[in-house]
């Protein structure tokens, strides 16, 4: 193992690899952080890749040395690439909303449990100076990340250019018109990646077109916009829909609103939290089927008290209410985040929309990392790419994570071996 805690050189044999032309069986070679190759599988015991014992491997990739590396056999599991969160809020006990960077980094710990080798670090709507404590956090965080955490690639701001008609589980006190100023200020304080706006307020097409020119990825949510509005944000830079269905005006016949411009508009992108709680599997399966692999993302929306027993927790200043793992506003019925991993929803994305896991695996990490404008190196399995890589038992159940090149979940040994 390297320093940095990276495996020097690592070969996965006997999986079932799902890459972007389809699922394969091929041997994927891990080097210094990094995908090396992919090869067509040898004869059993490591053939044609250096001899050696094949073994079930831990955190440090035990099984017999060969040639140019350990050999790992996967016994037939799925391999996938590691999860990309675009829309996460915290998890295991901490939030994004936070001014101090270790917080950050134990929720990208705590994700990386659970598949995500990548994320944006999501903030709800603040004052502006809290947002900027937060960001300042992020920036701290992303620079100096830990080895078995999730790569924090950045912030998505949540707000604070909102429609007070629609804010969800947000304290819509904190909600502003679109000002230049204020956002130039958040630009400068730290790593924004994306950020969620309201379209239809006024000055939000200045503003959208600004952060696009910054390449910031700007999504349209919590809002109360009409098709019009929507038309002239994509006009202006504006590429995705934060959690489709969710806090914007319902779809109706007359007047379709931002979903169903999002459903309509080929060039837009829709988040869905697919957690049966947020949007019913039936309609996760309508919007999946309308938009396609290609423009589906799925994102987990998660809080800090993901991971956590029922009870009461916070989101950004606000407490919320955790019991059966649905999260609500205390005394009310408003939804407040989610306690979904994306492990959990990459199986409900095969459950609900009746996908292929190659189709459910784009949904998790290539469509988001495509997004993102990161695909050279993350969100697929190939070579050059971030070894960030998912372990899949045949029920979909995790066996492994790695990030970077570092088991952050030891693989489990094989069903049989156990």
């Amino acid at each position: 193992m390297r320093a940095d805690g990276a495996i020097a050189e690592l070969t996965l044999s006997g999986g079932r690899v799902v890459t972007p032309a389809g699922v394969r069986d091929a041997d994927v070679v891990v080097r210094g952080g990094r995908i090396a190759a992919l090869r067509e599988p040898g004869p059993a015991g490591g053939g044609g890749l250096g001899g050696g014992a094949a073994a079930a491997g831990g955190a440090a990739a035990a099984g017999g040395a060969a040639a140019g590396g350990a050999v790992v056999d996967l016994d037939g599991r799925w391999l996938l690439p590691g999860f990309v969160d675009l829309h996460v809020h915290g998890g295991g006990g901490a939030q994004f909303n936070t001014r101090d960077p270790d917080e950050v980094r134990a929720a990208a710990r705590f994700h990386a449990q659970h598949g995500t080798t990548a994320l944006l670090a999501t903030t709800v709507a603040a004052p502006p100076l809290e947002l900027a404590a937060a960001l300042g956090a992020i920036a701290v965080a992303a620079a100096a990340p830990d080895d078995d955490g999730a790569e924090v690639l950045g912030a998505h701001l949540e707000g604070p250019f909102l429609s007070a008609r629609w804010p969800g589980a947000m304290d819509a006190g904190a909600f502003l018109d679109p000002d230049p100023a204020v956002l130039d200020a958040l630009l400068d304080a730290g790593p924004v990646r994306a950020m969620t706006i309201a379209p239809e307020l006024p000055g939000a097409g200045a503003l959208i077109e600004r952060l696009a020119a910054a390449g910031v990825l700007v999504s349209l949510g919590h809002s109360d916009a009409r098709v019009a509005d929507v038309e002239r944000a994509l006009a202006a830079g504006a590429r995705a829909v934060t959690h489709a269905c969710n806090a914007m005006r319902p779809l109706h016949h007359r007047d379709p609103g931002l979903l169903g411009a999002a459903l309509a508009l080929p060039e837009l992108t829709c988040e869905v939290i697919a957690d049966g709680v947020h949007v019913d599997p039936l309609a996760v399966r309508l919007l999946q089927r309308l938009k396609g692999p290609e423009r589906t993302v799925l994102v987990t929306d998660a809080i800090e008290a993901t991971g956590l027993p029922d009870g009461d927790y916070r989101l950004g200043g606000r407490t919320v209410a955790v019991a059966g793992g649905r999260a609500t506003l205390p005394g009310a019925e408003t939804i407040a985040g989610a306690t979904l991993t994306m492990e959990q929803a990459l199986r409900n994305a095969v459950v609900f929309c009746d996908v292929a896991l190659a189709d459910a695996a784009r949904m998790a990490a290539t469509t988001p990392a495509e997004l993102l404008g990161i695909a050279d190196r993350k969100g697929s399995i190939a070579p050059g790419r971030d070894a960030d890589l998912v372990v899949l038992e045949a029920d979909l159940s995790l066996a492994g994570v790695m990030a970077r090149g570092t088991w952050a979940r030891p693989l489990a040994a094989p069903a049989a071996a156990r």
